[in-house]
């Protein structure tokens, strides 16, 4: 397999992970880049009529406004789809680039498709690439481009403070003066954002609310699936056998983030970039070894490993991609949106919190209660997710809430136990999608 080949590969499974797929933030994102470019960047929330008054820090407003211009200057979200597995592809490019252990890379890189798609998360895993790049090439004077990239970054994602940890953690090593002046410069640079230092404020928010952990899919603790975790056990296998103090081999910057990963298996990809930049170190290391082995018993084993990589990444690239669909929008509410749009509400829509981007996007006309930008908000006292989760399970609160904000429309399934109180309190179905996946209750 040549290098064509390899990345031609990986540009298609990325590619069809996010043509075929819906992120249920993508709607909002969409969303606030075109308003962004017409009115500039919001100060309050303008999605939600619970939180109106809430300093929204939108720390992905760069990403936002390019994701919009691609949108509608250049061609919709085939081109975005298009855009997208390319950044993908070029950070895997990125860091593998030098090895000829290309199974290998190709099988790190279905591991990471699970991930991929037109989402924020993109941006973390290029900006990382560059970085490690950085690091890596001969010329350390290239390292003085870190604190722009940083400043960019900042813009893009709130994930920046990866790239400072690793920044920090390789001064942590190097110790000396141009090191700590990158860092510091980082630093600053990172403060030159619309907010100010206020960037960070929802870094901390987001990082220490301990129950996105097991209320957000993506931010379960101890996720790790089987590839990620032959990932794992290929990298720590391959320092394990190389020459040194096994506690010193393992104080890497992988090491953190394979504990971030336990924490949240949203970092996953993370580390599986990094720790393929590990590993196509330590296999360099490995190369002339290798082709001493000349007995047929080795000869065999190489065969047999070759083979088994390549049923492991057939195999968990069907995973991958097994929940694609022609139609990407089939699990959100599209005949309920477009019943919307011909007959607003009301008052104003309650719907659940995976339908809230997809709806921002499909009827800006009407806010809603809660949407993907808003599970670690807090105002005073005031837990927005909360609240949200105490609609769905507490009737009294309900009604109360549904009375507080005037809501007449509810977009649930009908499977939910606020679905069976609404029937139950006289409100009529106006609109379902087929199969009656999701209906549209009016009071």
């Amino acid at each position: 397999m040549n290098n064509w080949i390899l990345y031609g590969l990986l540009f298609a499974l990325f590619f069809a992970k996010a043509f075929f797929t819906l992120d249920p933030d993508f709607g909002w994102h969409l969303s606030s880049g075109e308003y962004i470019l017409q009115h500039g960047i919001p100060s309050h929330d303008i999605y939600s009529y619970t939180a109106s008054n809430f300093s929204w820090i939108h720390h992905e407003w760069l990403a936002d406004t390019i994701g919009a211009m691609v949108y509608h200057l250049v061609g919709g979200f085939t081109v975005l789809a298009v855009l997208y597995a390319l950044l993908w592809t070029v950070a895997i490019w990125l860091v593998a680039r030098t090895t000829k252990a290309r199974l290998l890379v190709l099988f790190v890189g279905v591991t990471m498709v699970p991930f991929s798609g037109v989402r924020a998360i993109t941006w973390t895993i290029v900006f990382s690439a560059v970085m490690i790049a950085i690091y890596r090439a001969k010329d350390t004077r290239l390292r003085a481009v870190l604190p722009f990239l940083i400043l960019l970054w900042a813009n893009m994602h709130g994930s920046f403070v990866v790239g400072l940890a690793y920044i920090g953690w390789q001064l942590a090593r190097d110790r000396t003066t141009a090191s700590l002046g990158v860092f510091v410069m980082s630093v600053l640079a990172s403060c030159v954002t619309p907010y100010g230092p206020g960037m960070y404020v929802e870094i901390v928010r987001t990082m220490f609310d301990t129950t996105l952990r097991s209320r957000i899919q993506e931010w379960r603790s101890f996720g790790v699936k089987v590839d990620i975790g032959i990932v794992v056990g290929v990298w720590a296998g391959l320092l394990i056998i190389a020459k040194g103090a096994w506690w010193r081999k393992f104080l890497r910057f992988e090491s953190l983030l394979a504990i971030m990963m336990l924490s949240s298996v949203r970092h996953a990809p993370v580390f599986a970039l990094f720790a393929l930049a590990t590993i196509v170190e330590q296999l360099q290391s490995l190369v002339i070894p290798i082709q001493t082995l000349r007995d047929r018993g080795a000869k065999k084993m190489v065969v047999a490993l070759v083979m088994l990589s390549v049923v492991a990444c057939v195999l968990f690239s069907y995973f991958a991609l097994r929940y694609v669909s022609i139609d990407r929008e089939q699990p959100y509410p599209q005949t309920i949106a477009g019943y919307l749009r011909q007959h607003p509400c009301e008052g104003n829509v309650f719907a659940e919190y995976n339908y809230g981007g997809y709806l921002i996007w499909k009827v800006p006309s009407q806010k809603l209660y809660i949407d993907g930008r808003m599970p670690s908000w807090r105002l005073g006292d005031k837990s927005y997710m909360d609240d949200y989760i105490r609609v769905l399970n507490d009737t009294d609160f309900q009604r109360q809430e549904f009375q507080r904000y005037d809501i007449r429309c509810a977009v649930v399934r009908p499977s939910l136990q606020i679905a069976k109180q609404l029937q139950e309190s006289g409100w009529r179905i106006v609109s379902r999608e087929e199969g009656n996946t999701i209906v549209l209750y009016e009071r």
